[in-house]
């Protein structure tokens, strides 16, 4: 930390801070305009710090904990009926049973799972899902069962899921570990049988042995292309719970089951998959770190539970508000509705009676909301417009209306919960008075002034210089045998304006005899074409190839680089102008308000600060 980068620091803050007391001073915080927007950003902070504390942050935390475990499970599924509202009392009942059978020691979990269960795959395996889980890899009832759970024991009730009922069982616990690994395949594309497989692998196991280098052999003997030029590498680290970093991809069971018996530096024996034969190599393993799979989990959250968890909450607020909706007046409502139309219709609500729009449609923290509020509303309300006049659109309105009311009732006292959120709303406060007194004192008064622009030019005039151009009249034709004849034409001494009136096949330029005026070198493909060739005044150029056809150009003038005068330079130079402007302004309004504030700065506080940090 050096001492001009800190002074260079207190400086910037103490302008800050001295452009928002000015603020203050004028008194814009109690300005109508500036409140209101402080109103409307506290809405917002509001509900992104508030979900984030309430939700976001602890549900993170959670499965983050989860996630230094992986899990092997077993489940007996009973599914739920397909179907719009299907009857799962038959199910449910169905699944109860099953569970009582075994806690109360007629079958084992195996016996019920490969009897009764409704999933094909791991019924044959008495249940047992070989990929292990972990935190956010499977649906949250189930993952906040099995995560209360010691390998061996079963969940004492059924774990409800859109799919179905569950009796889970946990069979593995284990740390989360990944590892590297490399190895040799030995496939049967080419015809080999599996005794000559088996040999070949044996015979690479005894060189192994004998010391030969897995790299080596891998490279020269896998019939994995993918792998072998790296010497056997698979790729990444690799977790059973959530395959390759960065790709998901997951390794068939039995090698999966092979590695992780193996030690680090370990070699397998031979290992069968659907590929073939492998031999493999644990290369390294660490455990896993959390920090790293944070944004994932908070992705994972947000994309799967968050939006779920939000409306809970609000559900809870409305709850502790005394929400109530009228159910006879809202039934009422319903039956003069038109459902074929939308709110936006001119004629949408008139059978509503005048008797019937003044009765309370529903209620919230001792305050009614008739249904002329709610019409009103439902037509000012953007996210309202063209509402659907059934009983989900009125009602989805209903919740659109009540839900930030509640959370706003709710957390009115959030500054006072949470000293940092108060500390965020004061810095979006004093950022928007900084910006209404800075609009008043420099931007405002920030004008083009032609005295002192001019003298400024006159003080920087050599800078501004125009670009060298060619004044140029084209020909354009689509082919090339018409462009030659055309040039041939040009040869035998025509008028390059008669046969530009003539020949030309650009849209509008006939009638201008192809004259297309001064073109600059800086932005024009005609002058750059013309610059490269370095041609004298009245020079034809020979065809180009431009735009799917070709064009012949000729030259009437070359306009050499000058000096801008001061209208040609204004666009060059206003920008710089008006920054320094811009700073002469703000640095005035500043020690305008230093005269009115003293500003103390403690060296010696500074310099302790520089010492104690070297």
């Amino acid at each position: 930390l050096s001492k001009d980068s800190l002074n260079d620091f207190i400086n910037l803050y103490m302008t800050y801070r001295l452009k928002v007391n000015d603020a203050y001073s004028r008194g814009l915080d109690k300005d109508s305009a500036v409140q209101t927007e402080i109103a409307s950003n506290r809405k917002l902070l509001a509900e992104s710090f508030y979900f984030d504390k309430k939700l976001v942050d602890p549900n993170i935390k959670k499965l983050l904990e989860y996630r230094k475990k992986e899990l092997q499970i077993a489940i007996v599924l009973f599914s739920i009926p397909g179907g719009i509202n299907p009857d799962t009392l038959h199910t449910y009942e169905r699944a109860m049973r099953n569970l009582n059978l075994i806690k109360t020691g007629k079958y084992k979990f195996e016996e019920i799972a490969r009897d009764s269960s409704d999933d094909p795959d791991s019924k044959t395996r008495g249940g047992l899902i070989p990929a292990f889980i972990t935190g956010g890899k499977v649906q949250r009832p189930i993952e906040d069962a099995i995560y209360t759970l010691n390998p061996g024991e079963m969940y004492p009730d059924l774990v409800t899921t859109k799919f179905g009922y569950f009796i889970i069982k946990l069979i593995k616990t284990e740390p989360r570990l990944k590892i590297k690994c490399s190895h040799i395949l030995i496939s049967n594309e080419n015809g080999s049988d599996s005794t000559q497989m088996r040999n070949r692998a044996d015979s690479l196991l005894n060189l192994l042995k004998n010391g030969a280098n897995f790299v080596n052999l891998a490279k020269k003997f896998s019939q994995d292309p993918s792998s072998a030029q790296k010497g056997g590498e698979l790729g990444g680290w690799y977790s059973r719970s959530t395959g390759f970093d960065n790709a998901g991809r997951q390794l068939m069971t039995a090698f999966e089951e092979a590695v992780y018996n193996l030690k680090d530096g370990e070699i397998s024996n031979k290992v069968v998959t659907d590929y073939g034969i492998h031999i493999i190599k644990r290369d390294s393993s660490q455990l896993v770190d959390l920090e790293t799979e944070k944004d994932e989990i908070k992705r994972t959250y947000k994309r799967l539970y968050y939006e779920e968890d939000k409306k809970n909450l609000v559900e809870v607020f409305k709850k502790q508000l005394n929400f109530t909706l009228n159910t006879n007046i809202f039934n009422e409502f319903l039956a003069l509705l038109d459902t074929n139309k939308s709110n936006m219709d001119s004629v949408a609500f008139n059978k509503i009676t005048p008797s019937l729009a003044s009765k309370t449609l529903f209620s919230i923290s001792d305050k009614n909301y008739k249904i002329e509020d709610f019409i009103k509303k439902s037509k000012a309300k953007g996210e309202l417009k063209g509402l659907g006049l059934n009983r989900d659109g009125v009602k989805k309105a209903i919740d659109k209306i009540v839900d930030p009311i509640a959370f706003d009732l709710a957390t009115t006292s959030l500054e006072n919960e949470y000293p940092e959120f108060a500390s965020l709303l004061k810095e979006f406060k004093d950022g928007i008075l900084l910006f209404k007194v800075e609009t008043q004192e420099v931007f405002d008064k920030l004008k083009f002034d032609t005295v002192s622009a001019r003298v400024y030019w006159d003080s920087t005039k050599t800078k501004y210089k125009t670009h060298p151009a060619y004044d140029i009249s084209e020909i354009y034709v689509m082919n090339d045998s018409l462009a030659n004849e055309v040039k041939a034409k040009l040869k035998a001494g025509e008028d390059f304006e008669k046969l530009a009136e003539d020949y030309t096949q650009r849209a509008g330029y006939r009638e201008k005899k192809g004259k297309w005026g001064k073109l600059s070198i800086r932005d024009n493909k005609f002058a750059q074409y013309a610059d490269s060739k370095k041609p004298k005044v009245g020079d034809v150029l020979e065809p180009m190839s431009y735009e799917k056809g070709f064009s012949i150009l000729k030259i009437n003038n070359y306009i050499p680089i000058r000096q801008k005068d001061f209208n040609e330079a204004i666009s060059d130079f206003a920008p710089e102008f008006q920054d320094i402007q811009q700073k002469k302004l703000s640095q005035n309004w500043i020690n305008s308000i230093k005269n009115k504030l003293e500003v103390k700065i403690y060296t010696d506080k500074l310099n302790e600060i520089i010492e104690n940090t070297k």
